[in-house]
């Protein structure tokens, strides 16, 4: 018997772009609540289900976190008495269906980290941004030039991409963006390999691809640290969204757009297509 034997903990990645669905199957009474079951589905495959088990209080906490994004999503309300009714169990059940079919139809909630969280806790329940903390600052233990000011949380809608504001010691008054990912699924090159397209990507050179002040890897995920526009992107353009807000709050439900004139689709249509034209150039893919 292999007492002494190391055990080889392999990290599981998942696909955070597989949609998620789900079907209410039954409700059940906990200690006088109701507490519903919900069959949850990761793509298309039946055999990547699992069961997560919800009482009405749980979909509460997720539609205020939800509110931010400002789409109208209709919560069945609270009721104080006769909640244990069978008529009216079922009629709130059929109404917190509706209300995640909702949720999973629009690509913004249903990519974010608060409903990953609540339809599957198992593999989300991780503090990313912490973990996501730890990994930059080793990251840049060995740089002198680069020290992390704060994060800047869910800009973005990827779930283990992590921006923070950093400051190069040379320029302190210049504000940069470091934004951080971890190695995914598809991740097939050994470091070293991986550490040496870093640095080919580094000396690329363009007059529409913003310059990158730092950029490196390591076995965990890469990073990419580049001066921080005010401006935010062309999303943040036409949603006059400021840059720094959740992505949730910027993209859910905009209060007003800009539309773009026809010089500014001329310029940008060109500067996107040469952006690609070179990109092919250098054999590199997009």
């Amino acid at each position: 018997m292999a007492v002494f034997e190391k055990k080889i903990v392999r990290k599981v990645y998942l696909d955070d772009t597989q949609t998620l669905t789900c079907f209410f199957e039954n409700a059940q009474n906990i200690q006088g609540h109701t507490e519903y079951i919900i069959r949850v589905q990761r793509g298309p495959l039946p055999e990547k289900t699992w069961h997560i088990y919800k009482r009405y209080n749980d979909f509460v906490s997720l539609h205020n976190v939800l509110q931010g994004s400002g789409i109208n999503l209709p919560l069945p309300p609270k009721k104080l008495i006769g909640n244990m009714e069978r008529e009216f169990v079922a009629e709130r059940q059929t109404g917190l269906q509706n209300y995640l079919n909702l949720v999973l139809m629009n690509p913004i909630l249903a990519s974010s980290l608060p409903v990953r969280r609540f339809l599957d806790p198992d593999n989300y329940s991780t503090p990313f941004q912490e973990l996501a903390l730890q990994h930059v600052s080793m990251a840049l233990r060995s740089e002198v030039n680069y020290e992390v000011v704060k994060p800047v949380p869910e800009i973005g809608w990827r779930i283990r991409k992590h921006y923070f504001l950093v400051k190069c010691r040379n320029s302190p008054k210049e504000e940069m963006l470091l934004s951080w990912v971890e190695h995914g699924p598809d991740k097939y090159l050994e470091d070293r390999d991986l550490q040496a397209v870093f640095k080919s990507i580094s000396n690329l050179q363009h007059p529409y691809i913003q310059n990158y002040e730092f950029l490196s890897c390591n076995e965990v995920g890469g990073f990419v640290v580049h001066g921080l526009n005010n401006a935010g992107s062309l999303r943040d353009l036409l949603c006059t969204a400021k840059p720094k807000l959740q992505f949730i709050k910027k993209y859910g439900n905009p209060k007003q757009y800009k539309p773009l004139s026809a010089g500014e689709i001329s310029s940008f249509g060109r500067q996107i297509l040469e952006v690609l034209r070179f990109l092919s150039e250098k054999g590199l893919p997009y």
